[in-house]
């Protein structure tokens, strides 16, 4: 037997946890023993009732859970049993791995799958939806996922704990977003949106040697970005947000601008500030009752400024993190601020959705 946590979809802010059977290791399956999940804002969203993980998703059970939703994408944990049917030298019993969240269709037509984006396949299947997810004490990587490989071993020599480990899936979808952007030393780069994912990008930006502006609305969180050392901050509650930038770069603007929050404002009020051939990125999804922009196409015309976009990540994205993160290019030391047991995930649910609280990544341990 295991533990499980599950989300109850008929009743908002409901998670139990519940004693199921271990799942069987099949000949195509690898069975990894669950050390760590983190809470993703997604699963805050989903756990609130804000997001229907039901819509278009028939959750795939093989051997546990029947039928209902386990929850989590972002997990460490250690290889138990690998399948008599698969043959890989990347990874063995024993080892700790990182396991890549997008599940691709992998047919030959589908150009995304083709080219390794899988998490732009059409038809994507990812871990925590379709697939059962990590806030559990066991996953079963099933069939699809294995051939797609989707497991990645962490270094055996790595003293990385497990909780900053987690952060290679959030950190991967970082680097997504800024491969478009071409971050260069001493240019001017504004994070709008102070969230665990908004102070990635500018720890990530920080690391290529940009000078780095952070606005945020709220004041607590705010006050809790100014302790990663950034090099310049706004109170957007405060001030207009396009000026307080055009003021900070001498008039020139931002080279790069992200949104890392999900307010229209703001995407609309940073095109204001951009530089010319400044590189704008729309990292954070909008409301989908509401998510028309309304854009003055004459700055980007006669600024020749880009705008991108960017959604999750790949296994190349995700090797990269690792990376970063073990050899300590990326510290996640003021990232990642609660640990909970799998036994009081609704609190740890409901510290993380506390925009007023002291949280950042909260992490389950099963």
């Amino acid at each position: 037997m295991m533990k499980v946590a599950f989300l109850y979809v008929d009743k908002a802010k409901h998670m139990g946890v519940e004693e199921v059977t271990k799942p069987i290791c099949g000949s195509n399956n690898v069975l990894v023993k669950v050390n760590t999940c983190a809470i993703c804002g997604t699963d805050g969203r989903m756990y609130e009732g804000t997001k229907d993980v039901t819509k278009g998703f028939t959750p795939q059970i093989k051997g546990y859970g029947e039928g209902r939703f386990i929850i989590g994408h972002e997990i460490v944990g250690i290889v138990e049993k690998i399948g008599s049917e698969i043959r890989n030298s990347d990874y063995k019993v024993g080892d700790k791995v990182i396991l890549v969240t997008s599940i691709g269709c992998q047919k030959k037509g589908c150009r995304p799958c083709r080219e390794g984006h899988h998490n732009m396949c059409k038809n994507n299947r990812p871990i925590g939806y379709y697939y059962p997810g990590g806030f559990a004490e066991y996953i079963l990587v099933q069939e699809a996922a294995v051939r797609q490989g989707i497991i990645i071993a962490v270094p055996e020599d790595s003293s990385v704990s497990d909780e900053h480990l987690a952060m290679v899936e959030p950190l991967s979808c970082v680097i997504n977003g800024q491969n478009y952007l071409d971050i260069k030393k001493g240019e001017y780069v504004t994070v709008v949106g102070a969230g665990p994912i908004g102070l990635m990008h500018g720890l990530l930006a920080k690391s290529k040697g940009a000078k780095v502006i952070l606005a945020e609305y709220s004041s607590v969180r705010l006050t809790t970005a100014k302790k990663f050392g950034f090099d310049h901050y706004i109170a957007t509650k405060d001030i207009d947000l396009a000026e307080a930038i055009l003021e900070l770069t001498d008039g020139e603007g931002a080279d790069v601008g992200i949104v890392a929050c999900s307010v229209k404002r703001v995407a609309q009020d940073l095109l204001r500030a951009m530089a010319m051939r400044g590189r704008l990125s729309f990292f954070a999804g909008f409301p989908k009752e509401d998510s028309t922009l309304k854009l003055d196409g004459n700055i980007i015309h006669y600024k020749e400024v880009s705008i991108y976009g960017a959604f999750a990540s790949n296994r190349l994205q995700f090797e990269e993190a690792l990376k970063l993160i073990v050899n300590g290019e990326v510290s996640m030391d003021k990232i990642v601020t609660h640990i909970f047991p799998l036994e009081k995930i609704g609190k740890a649910m409901e510290k993380m959705l506390d925009k007023q609280g002291d949280a950042l990544k909260v992490v389950i341990k099963p």
